[in-house]
């Protein structure tokens, strides 16, 4: 199953995955696209042909990276082997074939951009440390200077990933965060309200707020329909959020 932006024009591929409609067994159950904590990779595989086969694209365009909660942004046509980072985009005008770009998340807030036109995409993997070092604005910036956008042309959707309610955190996280996105009604330690965060990172880059979409909901709170982290430890299943042009 995947969930998709409304403001998004046909021409983009697109969507965030859940949990459910894959094969894997057990703690992935079902819809598991990491091979990070043991699943098995013919179940990953067949998952990501699933996926793929919803979207309306060939697997082979998929391009990912490895993940180090930085602020690394790369064009999908410059990843090497070694190649880490946090945020990948592609355009149009860029070699080679037709690239669909993904981040794969478990409670972190992924955020996928593309423009009116159709021209450039990108997908964002943004935890606390990406959110407090702005990884998303930092994309939107690398899309205007090298993707010749302007980001009033900019359309945002952030897809599931841990809600306010759910994200308690120490007093050395929630001093990393403007004291807007802080909540301490929740109890003895703070909440951390990265989805407001990621949202008001996007508009300060220039980014209308009526062209940012919240897709999905809280993932720790709806384990029937999401993995997460926070929820269940390591060793569980990971969603894909891809972007890409037809």
């Amino acid at each position: 199953m995947l969930q998709r932006a409304q403001l998004f024009p046909a021409e983009i591929i697109h969507g965030f995955s859940t949990r459910i409609g894959g094969v894997s067994q057990d703690r992935y159950a079902s819809l598991n696209v990491g091979e990070r904590w043991g699943d098995d990779p013919e179940a990953v595989a067949e998952n990501l042909r699933r996926i793929a086969s919803l979207a309306q694209f060939e697997l082979e365009q998929l391009v990912r990276v490895r993940q180090v909660h930085g602020v690394g942004v790369l064009a999908a046509h410059e990843l090497t082997p070694d190649s880490e980072a946090d945020a990948l985009w592609h355009a149009r005008a860029h070699p080679g074939p037709a690239k669909v770009v993904g981040v794969m998340t478990a409670d972190c807030v992924p955020v996928l951009i593309c423009d009116r036109d159709a021209s450039v995409v990108a997908a964002i993997h943004s935890g606390w440390r990406g959110t407090v070092a702005n990884i998303t604005g930092r994309t939107v910036q690398t899309l205007c200077d090298e993707g010749d956008v302007a980001p009033v042309q900019l359309l945002a959707a952030i897809g599931p990933c841990i809600e306010l309610p759910a994200f308690e955190v120490g007093e050395e996280v929630a001093a990393e965060f403007e004291d807007r996105f802080v909540d301490r009604s929740f109890g003895a330690k703070p909440h951390v309200d990265l989805v407001a965060c990621v949202r008001a990172q996007l508009i300060q880059a220039g980014v209308p707020a009526a062209q940012i979409e919240r897709v999905g909901s809280c993932t720790h709170a709806n384990p029937d329909l999401y993995f997460s982290y926070r929820l269940d430890g390591a060793g569980i299943g990971q969603h894909l959020s891809l972007i890409g042009l037809r």
